[in-house]
Order: structure tokens, then C-alpha cells, then sequence
């Protein structure tokens, strides 16, 4: 059984975020949009207007997910120490191809915010 996401979003270490992106968008292009300029659009709106969308982390003792790879490559350009995510645990089984595998060290960080703001 999965437990429910964090509350609320929680600023997290940027760096701590991209560990976990399934690609870096600076490298690899999406084949939905048209990744450099959409790069620099968001660039912009996220300077004026800080991110306003969350980045969604999944995690469990073995592995995490993002989503957010768009926003964590600008929140990389833009030197950002921290972005805003929400935590979900979740399963083992199954686990997806673009997860990473979660270090002890991200794995006690994770837990530890999501205990202090109120996860279990």
C-alpha cells in the first residue's frame, strides 16, 4: 500500500531534484515540443514568476521519478536553490524504465521532508 502524497509542496535542494530527472532537457530534445524554445519561454516565465506548477517526485526505497524535466532543466540555468515538489511514494513493483535509482543519502532527505511537513 502506498501512502497518500506530501500535503503540500515542499521546497526541495534543486540539486537533489535533478538526480532523479529522466533526461536532461538541455541535451535531449522532446518530441512534443519544440525544446529549445520552450526552454527559453519557460526560462523567462520562471524568472518573472517563480515556478507555479510543482515538480511531482515519486519515490520509494529503491528508485524515484520526476516529472518536471522541463522545469528542473530552467530551475538548472536559472542557479535556483531549491524548487518547489511534491512527494509520492510509490511501489516496487513495477518500475518504470526512466526511474534512477535513490541513494541512501536522497532516500533519508525525502523522508525527512516529507515527515516535516506532515507525510507520514
Amino acid at each position: 500500500m502506498c501512502l497518500p502524497p506530501s500535503p503540500a509542496p515542499l521546497p526541495l535542494p534543486t540539486a537533489l531534484v535533478a538526480r532523479h530527472r529522466a533526461v536532461d532537457r538541455e541535451i535531449v530534445g522532446s518530441a512534443l515540443v519544440d525544446t529549445p524554445r520552450h526552454l527559453d519561454r519557460l526560462t523567462s516565465d520562471i524568472a518573472e514568476r517563480g515556478i507555479l506548477t510543482p515538480l511531482r517526485l515519486g519515490f520509494n526505497a529503491r528508485f524515484a521519478t520526476l516529472d518536471g524535466n522541463h522545469r528542473i532543466a530552467v530551475a538548472l540555468r536559472l542557479g535556483l536553490a531549491s524548487v518547489p515538489v511534491t512527494l509520492h511514494p510509490v511501489p516496487l513493483v513495477p518500475r518504470p524504465d526512466h526511474a534512477r535509482t535513490v541513494s541512501a543519502r536522497d532516500l533519508t532527505a525525502l523522508r525527512r521532508a516529507r515527515h516535516h511537513a506532515g507525510g507520514t
